[in-house]
C-alpha cells in the first residue's frame, strides 16, 4: 500500500470513528498536512455538516458553540505545527466546561519529531494542561473508537499525501458513550445527607446548566424555601415557579449582612458561579457542597463535588428552611430602586444592556460574553419567562473566542444573539468568518463599546489595565458583509436584515452615575 493509499484509509477510518462517537459537525481548517482529512470530509458532506475556517482558534471556539447547540461532540481538523497549538484555549474551555470537543490534528511522520523539520513539533503534549486522552495514529487499523469527553486525536500522514479519497463506508450511528460519574451514587448520597444534616437554610447558587439539566433541577428548587441566586446560564432565571425565593438585586445581595444571617451553608448547582462571593468562600466558615457536570470545585477549600447526573437520585432530602423575610425585603427594595436608576439613566451601559435584552427574540439562543457583559445581564435583564436559552464560556472565563462561540449556536431553526464587550470583539475579529456558511441564520451580535476593559476600572483604578481605545466597529461589520447599526439610547433602532451587528456606545458619565448610585444603595 502506498503512502497516499494508506493516508486515504486512515482518513476514512478517522471519520468513521468520529461518526460512531456521535460527531455530526466537522470544522475543518485546511492545510497541506491534513489534506487527506480535508478530502475525506469533503467527500462525506452527506454524513456530516462541514464548515471551513482559515483560523484554528476561532474554529475551535465555534465548535464549542456547536457542541452546546446540538448536545453532541464536534471535531476540529487542523494541519500540523502551530495550527494544532491554536486549539489549546478552546480545549481548556471544553475540559473545564465539560464539553466533548475532539481535536483532530494532522502530523508529520513520527520519525521527524525533534528534528526541527518544517511544521513539525511534538504535538502529543500540546494539551497536557487539559489532562485529556491522546491517541497517536500513523497506520491503518489503529483506531477503533474514541473515549467520551474532550480528546486529542493526532494523525500522522507521510508523503505523497493524497490519492483518491476512500468513501465513508462503515460509519457508526450511535450516540457518544457517556463517561462514568467520578463518584458512586452511594457516596454522593452520603455527602448530600451529611451536608443537610448540618445545614438548614442554604444559599443555593445555580450557574451553567443545559436545558435538560435545568429541567431536572427545577422541581426540587421549587420545593425549597431557601434563597436562590439564579444566573441566566442556569436556564432558570425567569422560571415562573422559582421567583418567590429568587434574589433579584444583583450579586451584592449575596455578601450582604442579611444574606449571611439567613443562610448557614452554600449549595452550588451547575458550573462555577460568576459572583464575587464565590471567590470569598475559601475564607467562609459555612459548609459548601457542589453538584456539577465536571469534578472541579472551583475553590481551594476541600468540599465534595457530586455528579450532576446523579442529582435526581438525591432530591428526596429537602432542607427544613429558615427565616428569609428580612433578606427578601432588602432584595426587593434594592431591586425597585435599581429599576428607578435604570429609568433615570437611559444612556448608561446598564440601561443599554437592558434594552438589548428586550430586543432579542423571545426564542433566541443568547450568548453572554465574559467580563462585564454577563454580570450586567444578570443584574438588569428582564426575568420574564421565555423560550430563550443562555450560553457562556464560563469554564475558564476567558474573553477569547466569544464571537466564534456565539456563531457556533446559529442555524436557521431559531434566532441567535450575543452581547459581548469591545475587547472581546477585537480579540476575535476572525469570528465573523463562518456567517456566510450559515444559510438563513438570523444572527444578532451586540457589542458594548465602552472604550476599553472597564471591568478593571472597578478593580484597580489604574489606567494601565484598561487598554483604552477610540475604535469603532463599522469597518469590521462591512468587511464581512454584516448590517451595522450604532445605538446610544434605548430608543435607537437596530438594523433589520441579518446578520446584524449593533455597536452599543454607552455614555461614560451616565454609566458612572448609575454605578455610583447603585453602589450607594448597599451602604
Amino acid at each position: 500500500m502506498s503512502a497516499a493509499e494508506a493516508n486515504a484509509v486512515i482518513a476514512a477510518e478517522v471519520l468513521a470513528v468520529l461518526r460512531g462517537a456521535g460527531v455530526r459537525t466537522l470544522v475543518i481548517c485546511p492545510g497541506g498536512r491534513n489534506a487527506p482529512l480535508v478530502l475525506a470530509a469533503d467527500a462525506s458532506r452527506g454524513a456530516f455538516e462541514v464548515l471551513n475556517f482559515f483560523e484554528e482558534r476561532s474554529a475551535s471556539f465555534f465548535a464549542l458553540g456547536r457542541i452546546r447547540r446540538d448536545n453532541r461532540p464536534v471535531a476540529v481538523l487542523t494541519t500540523s505545527g502551530t495550527a494544532a497549538a491554536e486549539l489549546l484555549p478552546a480545549m481548556l474551555e471544553a475540559v473545564h466546561g465539560g464539553w466533548p470537543l475532539v481535536a483532530v490534528t494532522a502530523d508529520r511522520p513520527r520519525k521527524l519529531r525533534g528534528t526541527g523539520a518544517p511544521q513539525t513539533i511534538d504535538q502529543l503534549p500540546i494539551f497536557a494542561a487539559c489532562r485529556i486522552p491522546v491517541i497517536d495514529v500513523d497506520a491503518p487499523g489503529q483506531l477503533s473508537s474514541l473515549p467520551p469527553g474532550p480528546v486529542h486525536l493526532n494523525v500522522c500522514f507521510d508523503e505523497p499525501l493524497t490519492g483518491e479519497p476512500v468513501a465513508l463506508s462503515s460509519a457508526g450511528t450511535g450516540m457518544p458513550r457517556n463517561a462514568s460519574p467520578w463518584m458512586t451514587e452511594e457516596s454522593a448520597r452520603q455527602h448530600w445527607e451529611d451536608f443537610f444534616a448540618g445545614v438548614r437554610n442554604p444559599l443555593v447558587l445555580v450557574s451553567s446548566l443545559t436545558g435538560d439539566e435545568a429541567h431536572d433541577v427545577a422541581p426540587w428548587l421549587a420545593s425549597l424555601s431557601s434563597p436562590l441566586y439564579l444566573e441566566a446560564v442556569s436556564q432558570l432565571r425567569g422560571h415562573r415557579n422559582l421567583q418567590e425565593f429568587s434574589l433579584h438585586a444583583g450579586e451584592r445581595i449575596l455578601s450582604s449582612p442579611e444574606c449571611r444571617a439567613a443562610c448557614d451553608g452554600i449549595l452550588r448547582i451547575g458550573g462555577v458561579p460568576t459572583p464575587r462571593l464565590w471567590r470569598e468562600l475559601d475564607d467562609d466558615p459555612r459548609p459548601v457542597l457542589h453538584v456539577s457536570r465536571t469534578p472541579f470545585p472551583g475553590l481551594a477549600r476541600g468540599a465534595p463535588v457530586l455528579p450532576l447526573a446523579l442529582f435526581r437520585t438525591l432530591t428526596d432530602v429537602i432542607p427544613s428552611g429558615g427565616n428569609t423575610s428580612v433578606l427578601l425585603a432588602r432584595d426587593r427594595s434594592i431591586t425597585a430602586a435599581t429599576e428607578e436608576l435604570l429609568a433615570r439613566e437611559p444612556r448608561s451601559e446598564a440601561a443599554l444592556v437592558r434594552a438589548a435584552a428586550e430586543k432579542f427574540a423571545r426564542n433566541a439562543r443568547v450568548f453572554l460574553g465574559n467580563s462585564l457583559s454577563i454580570r450586567e445581564w444578570d443584574l438588569v435583564a428582564p426575568r420574564t419567562p421565555s423560550e430563550q436559552n443562555f450560553y457562556a464560556n464560563r469554564g475558564v472565563n476567558g474573553i477569547d473566542g466569544l464571537v466564534s462561540s456565539a456563531l457556533g449556536l446559529a442555524d436557521n431553526s431559531r434566532p441567535s444573539a450575543a452581547v459581548i464587550g469591545d475587547l472581546s470583539a477585537l480579540y476575535d475579529l476572525a469570528g465573523l468568518w463562518p456567517a456566510a456558511q450559515l444559510d438563513g441564520a438570523d444572527i444578532t451580535l451586540a457589542v458594548v463599546n465602552n472604550g476599553g476593559g472597564m471591568i478593571f476600572d472597578r478593580m484597580f483604578k489604574n489606567a494601565s489595565f484598561l487598554n483604552t481605545h477610540a475604535l469603532h466597529l463599522r469597518g469590521w461589520a462591512e468587511m464581512f458583509g454584516w448590517h451595522y447599526g450604532q445605538t446610544h439610547s434605548a430608543a435607537d433602532t437596530w438594523p433589520e436584515p441579518s446578520p446584524r451587528m449593533v455597536e452599543i456606545v454607552p455614555d461614560a458619565a451616565a454609566s458612572a452615575r448609575f454605578a455610583g448610585n447603585y453602589a450607594a444603595l448597599w451602604r
